[in-house]
């Protein structure tokens, strides 16, 4: 009596108890190489895809050689602080933006944010997705209906990359969960002053009536993107944002030039002969060097490139948009905002 079992490689013949491996064809080898290229025929689709497209941020596309830059002065004339300038000097009260580098530095976030390790750790934490082009027209607060929740495994293994779907996470209704927060110690001040002493802050507030929106408190959001993603101009409370891992090219535009002329800001980010919001890279690569743009952001802003373990702050008013370098892992905090839903 003979059974035949049927591999991938090929036929396994048993006839009293001896057995023979019946090399494959060309055709299985066709079907590996075919795997190798990516072919959706390739027998091992079905397999569990733990990482999604990429096994690391790092391996993702990135369009550093079109959108990267050396910051020069005459490009990006921010001051770059170090952790305790930033401190010492209390740059979060002035009303002018600064780069601070070093600041992930202790994190374990460069550990428990990698990829892999993100996906172990957290992959039921809810966040919200939605086109980053929306999110900058209405502000991620404000998207309403326009995001959707699901878990952070789901969005980076099914959503990132799907260049069809256009998702970013950035929802700051969604508070992250304590493994998370706790990654981001030492917070960058002032936020770590609330988390050291929130309780006494609070009652001092309560105590002498001041206004809550004015006050750095327990707020910190996640932000997720792929390349070329970002959130279209928008304007908020003073915010800091950190990126863990990647890069982000910002533009940046200064409130007092437009706070009584709100006809010049429409005219800097949108194109006026299409009434279409553009993305923050197709704003880049088809209006930037139209029109007095340009020049309006060398001499009223800045146009700065960010990297992982820096720190941005922008204040209150200020026009900005960001265009992601890579696939790109960042941490806010804005002045005035809670720790909101669970």
């Amino acid at each position: 009596m003979i059974a035949l079992a049927f591999s991938k490689r090929g036929i396994l013949l048993s006839a009293g108890g001896a057995a023979v491996i019946l090399a494959a064809t060309c055709a299985a080898a066709a079907v590996e190489s075919s795997c190798d290229d990516g072919a959706s025929s390739c027998p091992d689709n079905d397999a569990p895809n733990l990482l999604g497209r990429h096994p690391t941020w790092e391996d993702a596309p990135d369009s550093a050689e079109e959108f990267d830059h050396d910051n020069d002065p005459s490009v990006c004339s921010l001051p770059i602080l170090s952790v305790e300038e930033w401190e010492a000097g209390r740059h979060w009260e002035r009303e002018v933006p600064v780069i601070v580098k070093n600041v992930t530095q202790g994190w374990s976030a460069l550990e428990h944010w990698t990829k892999e390790e993100l996906l172990r750790r957290y992959p039921d934490v809810m966040v919200g997705m939605g086109r980053s082009r929306d999110l900058g027209q209405t502000g991620p607060d404000d998207a309403g209906e326009k995001l959707t929740k699901t878990t952070l495994k789901d969005f980076v293994i099914n959503h990132m990359h799907d260049l069809d779907g256009e998702k970013y996470v950035f929802d700051r209704k969604l508070n992250m969960p304590d493994g998370l927060l706790d990654d981001c110690k030492p917070y960058p001040m002032p936020t770590r002053m609330f988390d050291d002493y929130g309780d006494s802050i609070r009652g001092m507030l309560h105590q002498i009536g001041a206004p809550n929106n004015r006050v750095w408190k327990d707020h910190l959001a996640l932000t997720i993107g792929r390349d070329l993603q970002g959130l279209t101009f928008h304007r908020h409370a003073a915010a800091w944002n950190v990126v863990v891992f990647g890069k982000k090219r910002w533009i940046l535009y200064d409130a007092e030039r437009f706070t009584h002329n709100t006809t010049r800001l429409k005219r800097m980010t949108r194109d006026v002969v299409r009434p279409v919001q553009p993305t923050t890279s197709e704003w880049v690569r088809t209006l930037y060097h139209k029109d007095e743009r340009m020049e309006e952001i060398r001499n009223y802003g800045h146009d700065c490139v960010q990297r992982a373990g820096e720190l941005i702050y922008v204040p209150r008013g200020w026009a900005h948009m960001v265009v992601n370098i890579g696939d790109t892992v960042a941490v806010v905090s804005e002045r005035g905002l809670d720790a909101m839903e669970p």
